[in-house]
């Protein structure tokens, strides 16, 4: 079975076209796998540092309401 094969390979027939063939739609099919993958990875990473402005941006408030509590306690300590 093994010789068949051997003998049909090496003339460079119809099993080796079909091999190549079959190699080539591997390797697009490979290749556009990974273009998406990079492209998701590029979404996923805009959609994080826009996570991180919106943290920054939500640090900034609550600081500032840390403040404004901070001085109302200070302020009704001084009034009790």
């Amino acid at each position: 079975m093994d010789e068949k094969v051997l003998r049909r390979d090496s003339g460079g027939g119809p099993d080796r076209e079909w091999f190549q063939k079959e190699k080539q739609r591997i390797e697009d099919e490979i290749r556009e796998g990974m273009q998406e993958a990079v492209s998701h990875v590029h979404i996923l990473n805009q959609n994080l540092e826009h996570l991180n402005d919106v943290g920054q941006e939500v640090v900034a408030i609550s600081s500032v309401w840390v403040k404004f509590l901070r001085q109302m306690t200070t302020t009704s300590d001084k009034v009790g």
